[in-house]
């Protein structure tokens, strides 16, 4: 196993940032994991079915903290000194050898998320921990990233897990 202190990266903040809800790019994520529902293609059929605007598809937040709908005036300072603590883990692991894998992703929606809306997010590492499988060792980094609205209600929480192979 790698002797890395894990303990000192649990509950760190990995991401914090306001993500914007586009409608492009709703559409276009739709479309791209093959998902023809004209729900997020058609404004009169997502508010006739309920919706006050475009809906986001089920796994949508799996990039909405990417670069798309994250503008820099809108962003946290960040720290200067202040590390990402699963960038620090995995290149440890990394100089080890081996390989980084996408474990799994998991999707809460605490309500339904609509194109306009302005949602902040905070990525936290919630678990680290290691398995043996023969001669390798799995370290899996669990990250959990919570998105709240203006009246800071909890809309989506996803949980990553990130996982390297030696």
């Amino acid at each position: 196993m790698t002797e890395i202190d894990f303990a000192q990266y649990i509950g760190r903040t990995t991401s914090s940032g306001v993500v914007t809800i586009e409608r492009a790019t709703v559409t276009a994520f739709a479309a791209a994991v093959l998902d023809t529902s004209k729900i997020y293609r058609n404004l009169d059929l997502a508010v006739s079915d309920g919706f006050t605007n475009i809906p986001t598809p089920p796994t949508y937040f799996f990039s909405a903290a990417q670069s798309y709908g994250q503008w820099e005036e809108e962003q946290p300072e960040i720290e200067r000194g202040v590390s990402n603590p699963m960038a620090e883990v995995m290149g440890s692991l990394m100089a080890t050898g081996g390989m980084i894998l996408h474990g799994e992703q998991e999707f809460t929606y605490h309500r339904a998320v609509v194109v306009g809306e302005k949602l902040r997010q905070e990525g936290i590492v919630r678990d680290i921990y290691q398995k043996e499988k023969g001669d390798r060792t799995m370290t899996f980094v669990v990250i959990e990233t919570t998105y709240t609205d203006s009246s800071e209600e909890v809309a989506v929480t996803t949980v990553m897990n990130l996982l390297h192979r030696s």
